[in-house]
């Protein structure tokens, strides 16, 4: 008898028990879900100006470290090929340098294209260095980056599409 009466007593206790911990259970996954989902959104709102600023920068930085926009950007009437030559060099490299953080914000194909944008156009001032006296005229090294610059069919156009393709992927 007094078993039955113990077990009249838990019983019911325990069911009640276990129904309020899957009720609570439950609640509280939900209340975690909601949380992240709110953090996430909070977070989108910050990164997606920041990812699109960078992505700005990015197309900013192909536009400025195209070969023969930097010839044109730095040269002055008395320079040599050779002076050039070093200058538009260094004016990529720092450029790139300047820039290099934005990496963070973007894939990795994309950084991967930018490198390789800055790559040819050191590779297309080199290559152009070599066929020209380091003392000639410097107009005359940009006239012959130029040329090598149609010739090849070298352009930053693939990357900076590329980006754009990415940019078009998030928004």
């Amino acid at each position: 008898m007094e078993l039955d009466n113990l077990l009249m007593a838990f019983v019911p206790s325990a069911v009640v028990a276990a129904i309020a911990y899957l009720l609570l259970d439950r609640f509280l996954k939900a209340e975690s879900k909601r949380h992240i989902l709110e953090i996430k959104k909070e977070s989108i709102k910050v990164t997606i100006p920041v990812r699109l600023q960078a992505f700005e920068r990015v197309i900013l930085l192909l536009e400025r470290i195209d070969a023969a926009q930097v010839v044109k950007r730095i040269i002055t009437p008395d320079m040599t090929s050779g002076q050039l030559k070093l200058k538009a060099i260094a004016e990529i490299r720092n450029e790139f340098n300047h820039n290099i953080t934005q990496q963070i914000y973007i894939s990795a194909a994309s950084w991967e294209k930018v490198v390789k944008a800055k790559d040819d156009a050191i590779k297309l001032i080199s290559i152009t260095g070599t066929q020209i006296p380091d003392n000639t005229n410097a107009v005359e090294f940009s006239k012959k980056v130029l040329g090598v610059n149609e010739e090849l069919e070298i352009s930053n156009a693939e990357a900076i599409d590329f980006i754009k393709r990415e940019i078009r992927k998030i928004f």
